[in-house]
């Protein structure tokens, strides 16, 4: 499938995805499925010192998140190396749910289970400006 290779070649080789993920515990585990083919389901988890995706369903993931093919390609394509731009690009393709380029993400797990697998060290990387975007996109006005 190619959104599936599309995203292992980002998480594999792409430095904003080794700073991204580097945070991540060693038990931090995502399910990652394709909205052109949801009966495949994928496996994100660390594969030492950086996550990357496993071409199998995963036993009990933290989380769902679907991706439609645009979004996988507008995410693969953005150029900047920088984990808070790259968190901001994340959230606009989330928060505008065009067709063809939805993301959806289902968490599974509590607020003290995301503190400790890492996911908020995650977003702390992005730093205030992440913040301020985030807030600003997810703003009910």
């Amino acid at each position: 499938m190619e959104s599936y290779k599309l995203l292992k070649d980002f998480f594999d080789n792409r430095e904003v995805a080794h700073k991204a993920t580097k945070p991540l515990g060693k038990k931090a585990v995502g399910e990652v499925v394709f909205f052109e083919d949801e009966t495949n389901k994928y496996t994100f988890k660390k594969d030492g010192k950086y996550a990357t995706l496993f071409d199998e369903a995963p036993q009990k993931p933290d989380f769902t998140m679907k991706l439609e093919s645009g979004a996988v390609k507008k995410l693969v394509e953005f150029e900047s190396e920088n984990v808070g731009d790259f968190g901001i690009k994340f959230f606009q393709i989330m928060k505008a749910g065009k067709a063809g380029e939805k993301i959806d993400v289902k968490l599974h797990i509590g607020f003290f289970k995301i503190m400790t697998k890492g996911y908020l060290k995650v977003l702390l990387l992005g730093g205030p400006v992440v913040k301020s975007a985030a807030k600003k996109i997810f703003s009910k006005k």
